[in-house]
């Protein structure tokens, strides 16, 4: 997939993780608009960094160390939404706030993260 095409279905995973999450926790959330320019992470929430990938060829590691990265950098912590064209969202996200994200990590459906802020 090209260049132009591969933003587009990036944006629109970005809109359909925003939606979902919205519905889910009863809030608006927005795409970062400034990701591109600040290379930051695509949605910001509370304290997550969130980072999502919309792509048929899974890269999770290359992923979950951007998100780490991005993450750090804004003082938040990562989370990463990734998933292939008629599948569900997966999640990673920290084991817990105090353990390195990197090497510490959980993994699961859309709602792991959905419990995970709700607990916040």
């Amino acid at each position: 997939m090209g260049g132009k095409s591969s933003r587009n279905k990036g944006q629109v995973g970005e809109r359909e993780v925003c939606k979902i999450l919205g519905e889910q926790l009863g809030i608006s959330l927005d795409r970062n608009l400034e990701q591109t320019r600040d290379g930051g992470c695509d949605i910001i929430l509370d304290h997550w960094a969130i980072e999502v990938k919309r792509q048929e060829k899974y890269q999770v590691d290359a992923w979950w160390l951007q998100a780490v990265n991005q993450a750090k950098e804004q003082g938040k912590h990562p989370v990463l939404f990734f998933r292939k064209s008629r599948e569900d969202w997966r999640v990673m996200m920290p084991y817990s706030l105090t353990h390195d994200p990197l090497h510490f990590y959980v993994h699961g459906d859309l709602n792991l993260f959905v419990e995970r802020v709700r607990e916040d």
